[in-house]
């Protein structure tokens, strides 16, 4: 069975963006996810644009954002009281009985030999979708009353091509290809809904309503059956994290006035006990979705749940308040676990909240969902910002210089902002950052795209789209981490280090790690609080350079990279800003595996595999229950034969990987 995950591959992350990316979220892993910036979209901005609710376009357009980066969707899905279906289309999807829904169909002569006219509503072309020309040269002969589209094979690229060749104007009108017209819609006076292709091979009926054009298949379930396939695909220790679904909540129009606002549901018409929410997505995504329910009995009760895991597992506590209960537990009104217990412990990757609610939905028995789906603003709202000409923020950017603990003023708990209309080129240079998306990242802020980039949705362009996630990218210095393939540039080249000189200031770069340069040291008790040593030492000594209650470190998120920034900034009037200085990060052990520590080891491959570029791709439970069932393979044949034991260890040598858990 295909999956319904399809991405372009130019939409794909690929090198250094892929390695770069990684790293960048393993900084982060013990860092409480609402204190991490993430790329957010609308699809309505970025597949809708055009009022084209197609399924084939609509998998494609989505596949392309998920593999760009982007992990934080608004989605706005609308109630089809006709159907009692959680839709992604604005109008309500004709019911196959409807007495006033017209198809329209033409057929040329070039693809059956004769030109005829046959009259059908959607009963019968749902019959249609199995005959083959044999039963439609006989259907052809029944009455002139209306016409058939032929639906013509196209690439999913050229679909709003395709539609506006198919859109109401006058009669004569057509477009022909490989062999079929497209004729525009002939409609009787009362109908509203009007098929503008014919299903062809697995494809659906398209249904023009009004000024959109819709398919019966885009529905929820569509939408979360491709971030299953997603989850599927990426459910990796190198490709993991979280994504972030805020459902704004509508009720469709009626298709015979689709272009007017929708009718209040009567209570009867509202969404039943099996229509819920919470029942959709939990249908297809339950074993991966965190929900409120989870946040507040893990919040009831640290010791069981975020502080039951390895030291370098551990979150970091300045980003979240906790006391003991009187049963001795420790206890956070504030807290969010961090991405290394919540991913790659527990493999929670999914959340959803509501965003916002048509009046016409304010009766959903919101209250039945309220333990799978967190409530409206719990993940933030957009804040307004002010921009320069040149993308600099001049109002509302969470870093403030003079700040070094979290205050309400530099509080970035799921903080976002909108990004203004882009308008770039359509074949971009995505290793080019956007300067206003870099810098509302820099400063604490998820930027949200919530306008169409060039006025093209992803699914016909994904680059524009990649750009944009590109430029979220708050670490790495474009084209770094710079891959070293000399085996003789080992222990050298495969350190860290961030230059405050333009033309990136606060990027980093790789450098030699026996280069001596001032070193990075972090209090711990203050996360945006750096100091530089005073000694010019090289990476081995970092840990002994840093001053009192502070230690070598790395940024862990935006705004404490900025903060370290405008450290070495303060110190230039002594120091050059084009001096490097090192940061506690490196890939001594792996080739592009970088992590924190002298003395860390990769997580993701066997030290002696012979292909350093090669990635593990087994989750920690799937690691656990491998070892636990090839141990107890070894015992068993050991028992009965040692000389198949020899063979099935080596087998498992080559098949099997060792997994030590996130990054240190």
């Amino acid at each position: 069975m295909s999956s319904s995950y399809a991405p372009d591959p130019g939409a794909e992350l690929v090198r250094p963006w892929k390695n770069a990316f990684r790293a960048q979220r393993d900084v982060g892993l013990r860092i409480p996810m609402n204190f991490l910036t993430v790329p957010g979209v609308s699809l309505r901005a970025a597949c809708f644009a055009h009022n084209q609710y197609e399924d084939q376009a609509f998998r494609n357009c989505f596949s392309n954002l998920l593999a760009s980066g982007f992990q934080k969707f608004l989605i706005d899905i609308f109630w089809d009281t006709g159907r009692s279906e959680w839709s992604l289309c604005p109008v309500q999807i004709p019911d196959a009985e409807a007495p006033d829904t017209s198809v329209v169909i033409t057929l040329s002569s070039s693809a059956l030999g004769t030109t005829s006219r046959t009259s059908a509503n959607v009963r019968n072309i749902r019959n249609l979708h199995a005959w083959g020309e044999p039963a439609l040269t006989t259907c052809l002969s029944r009455g002139p009353d209306i016409q058939l589209l032929g639906r013509q094979d196209t690439p999913r690229s050229s679909a709003s091509q395709l539609l506006s060749s198919s859109s109401v104007a006058t009669p004569n009108t057509t477009s022909t290809v490989e062999g079929f017209t497209s004729s525009t819609v002939i409609t009787s006076p009362t109908a509203s809904a009007t098929l503008v292709k014919f299903p062809n091979g697995e494809d659906v009926p398209l249904f023009e309503l009004g000024s959109y054009n819709c398919t019966s298949t885009m529905t929820l379930g569509y939408l979360t059956g491709i971030i299953q396939d997603y989850l599927d695909e990426s459910g990796t220790t190198t490709d993991a994290g979280p994504t972030y679904m805020i459902l704004n909540i509508h009720a469709a129009s009626d298709y015979r006035s689709p272009d007017r606002p929708a009718q209040q549901p009567s209570a009867q018409q509202l969404p039943g006990p099996q229509d819920l929410l919470s029942n959709i997505i939990n249908g297809n995504l339950s074993g991966q979705f965190y929900t409120p329910q989870l946040l507040q009995d893990q919040r009831s009760n640290l010791n069981d749940t975020w502080y039951d895991v390895q030291v370098d597992a551990l979150p970091v506590k300045a980003y979240y308040t906790a006391s003991k209960d009187s049963a001795n537990n420790i206890v956070t009104p504030d807290g969010w676990p961090n991405e290394a217990y919540a991913v790659f412990q527990k493999f929670y990757r999914l959340m959803a909240g509501f965003g916002s609610v048509d009046p016409q939905m304010a009766d959903y028995n919101f209250s039945a969902d309220a333990d799978t789906i967190f409530s409206t603003g719990t993940f933030g709202t957009p804040q307004p910002i002010s921009l320069n000409s040149d993308g600099s923020i001049t109002s509302r950017c969470l870093f403030s210089p003079e700040a070094v603990t979290i205050t309400a003023a530099t509080n970035s708990s799921w903080a976002s902002s909108t990004s203004p209309a882009l308008d770039i080129d359509l074949n971009p240079n995505t290793t080019i950052p956007i300067p206003t998306i870099s810098n509302l990242t820099s400063c604490g802020l998820s930027p949200l795209l919530n306008s169409t980039i060039s006025n093209i949705t992803a699914d016909a362009n994904p680059l524009p789209y990649l750009a944009f996630a590109h430029s979220t990218l708050w670490s790495w210095a474009p084209g770094e981490p710079a891959n070293i393939t000399d085996d003789d540039s080992r222990g050298r080249t495969n350190c860290a280090a961030m230059y405050a000189s333009t033309p990136y200031p606060g990027r980093w770069r790789v450098i030699d790690c026996e280069a001596r340069h001032r070193v990075a040291c972090q209090d711990p008790k203050s996360p945006y609080r750096w100091l530089l040593s005073s000694d010019s030492v090289n990476y081995f000594s970092g840990d002994t350079a840093c001053p009192s209650n502070t230690v070598f470190s790395v940024p862990h998120t935006a705004l404490e990279n900025a903060y370290l920034l405008s450290a070495i900034q303060a110190s230039a009037s002594q120091h050059p800003l084009s001096e490097p200085v090192v940061v506690n990060l490196n890939d001594i052990d792996v080739s592009d595996c970088w992590v924190e520590g002298v003395n860390g080891t990769c997580p993701y491959k066997p030290p002696n595999d012979a292909n350093k570029v090669r990635v593990v791709v087994v989750p920690t439970v799937a690691a656990v229950i491998i070892f636990v069932l090839a141990a107890l393979t070894f015992f068993v044949k050991c028992a009965a034969n040692r000389r198949e034991d020899k063979r099935g260890r080596r087998r498992r040598n080559v098949g099997g990987w060792d997994y030590e858990g996130v990054p240190s």
